[in-house]
């Protein structure tokens, strides 16, 4: 909406009330997708109202709130809807609002069509995380000018968080796909967002202040989770180097290329010493020509462009080509439970996993029981000891992170399984009840149905048109927009 005053055209402002409402709902929002991945690696799959879900739900619910309240004010005064559609800064918003709250119900229909999915780099995961990117572009955009700078940047955190959200598998141990492919998605969330950063946020060394913040709520989160009793997250270095791309480099490719030198570096330094989960070996593939891309555009400002050119040709031609293997490593596809065991697993610390249970169905020639662990697209199988429906399966791993131990089985409904996460690095046992359950979803290898790959295109689709208006409202906020101060 506009309003006329003294000759001008300015639209109404979110107002400094609900940008720190909305912060503080999103600080809400990142604690407790972390704390629903824990719960799901701790405990495993649980019913709907669970307190991570209630969380998250009940945070996103108070941010689409507060921009609902905005919407509802714009119209009023205009007396008018389409005066949302005047405001970039609400529609974007708005957007981003109904799309992470619609991602939900995506995420139910996804479920109970396609069988359960712990991946979240599935359509309707994606689409949250798209959805919560536009909206926060939207509130820094659309933010009174009297907002402090500690609040824009604590907002500009959030979108660092969320762009980030794609590497969570990866940060909490549990990945999905190849290590190797965790530096790339880093890199690109965190450039992608490094390029909205530096045209939503005013004063100098923005990137940095939205670094620090982004880091001590990782570490609220961390400290939290742990007196919780759940699984934390890495402590989040690998991002600090993002912080390189405030320095008063000449030109803007080069802080792009020192923000992503900055993160590959501290990546490696902190799977060096030993505050990442990926090793460094998955991450030197990447970190290296991309360091040489760096040094290429350094040199290119310090008018060397022979030499430049060829550290760049080098470092784009070495960037890793790697596919991503799926892996069955985090509860997969936890379906109907039909019965309940006690699982007692240990870890020597030198990658020796051994779990054991009495099972419901006996093992034999004819109905085989088997020990499998699973991590980022590696599947060890291990041996098995068996005396009546007493199981001791014993696997020997790499002696790095963690695994998920399952054993699998024979009932009379089709194939049964359940499952332990056993640090291999560290001496440990563990003792818990678990449901052994019907595996959800399609079968390891089976091809994905139209229906299934329809449903995605269209989910990505919606999400990354969301995520295109975002972009779009970050170009329009380089040009400067008067706003009046008079806000909701």
């Amino acid at each position: 909406m506009r309003v006329a005053y003294g000759g001008h055209q300015r639209r109404i402002p979110l107002a400094l009330w609900s940008v720190g409402l909305i912060v503080a709902a999103g600080l809400g929002s990142l604690f407790a997708t972390y704390w629903d991945d824990a719960w799901h690696t701790d405990i495993g799959r649980d019913d709907a109202l669970i307190p991570p879900h209630l969380a998250l739900y009940g945070s996103v619910a108070v941010a689409g709130l507060a921009v609902a309240a905005w919407g509802s004010l714009v119209v009023w005064r205009s007396r008018s809807l389409l005066a949302m559609l005047r405001h970039p800064a609400l529609l974007t918003a708005a957007a981003g609002g109904l799309v992470t709250l619609g991602s939900g119900v995506a995420d139910a229909f996804w479920h109970e069509a396609f069988g359960r999915d712990a991946v979240l780099w599935s359509p309707p995961h994606m689409l949250a995380v798209f959805g919560t990117v536009a909206l926060i572009v939207g509130v820094l955009a659309g933010a009174s000018p009297g907002t402090p700078s500690w609040l824009l940047s604590a907002a500009g955190g959030l979108l660092l968080g969320s762009t980030l959200i794609a590497v969570l598998e990866f940060e909490t141990d549990v990945p999905q796909f190849s290590e190797t492919l965790y530096l790339p998605v880093l890199l690109v969330s965190a450039l992608f967002a490094l390029g909205m950063l530096r045209r939503l946020l005013p004063g100098r060394f923005a990137v940095t202040r939205v670094v620090g913040i982004y880091v001590l709520a990782r570490l609220i989160v961390a400290v939290v989770l742990t007196a919780l009793g759940r699984t934390a997250p890495d402590l989040p270095l690998a991002i600090v180097g993002l912080a390189l791309a405030d320095l008063p480099w000449r030109r803007p490719v080069t802080a792009y290329a020192a923000g992503a030198a900055g993160v590959s570096a501290t990546t490696l330094v902190s799977g060096t010493i030993g505050t990442a989960g990926v090793p460094v070996m998955s991450v030197l593939p990447t970190a290296i020509p991309v360091i040489a891309v760096f040094v290429a555009a350094l040199l290119a400002d310090f008018r060397l462009r022979p030499i430049a050119a060829l550290l760049f040709a080098g470092g784009i031609a070495a960037l890793p080509m790697s596919s991503p293997d799926p892996a069955l490593a985090h509860d997969p596809g936890q379906g109907e439970p039909v019965a309940q065991v006690l699982l007692a697993g240990a870890s020597d610390g030198n990658g020796t996993l051994t779990l054991a249970a009495e099972l419901p169905v006996a093992c034999s020639t004819s109905d085989p029981c088997r020990v499998l662990a699973r991590r980022a697209g590696e599947v060890i199988s291990g041996t098995l000891s068996v005396e009546g429906r007493q199981v001791t399966g014993t696997v020997q791993v790499p002696p790095t992170s963690l695994w998920f131990v399952y054993f699998e089985a024979a009932h009379a409904r089709g194939p049964v399984e359940t499952w332990l996460a056993l640090d291999a690095s560290t001496a440990q046992r563990i003792s818990e009840r678990r449901d052994l359950y019907l595996p959800a979803g399609r079968d390891e290898g089976a091809a994905l149905p139209v229906a299934e790959i329809a449903a995605g295109v269209v989910l990505y689709g919606l999400g990354l048109a969301v995520l295109g208006l975002a972009v779009h409202q970050t170009r329009r906020s380089q040009q400067p927009e008067t706003r009046i101060a008079t806000s909701m």
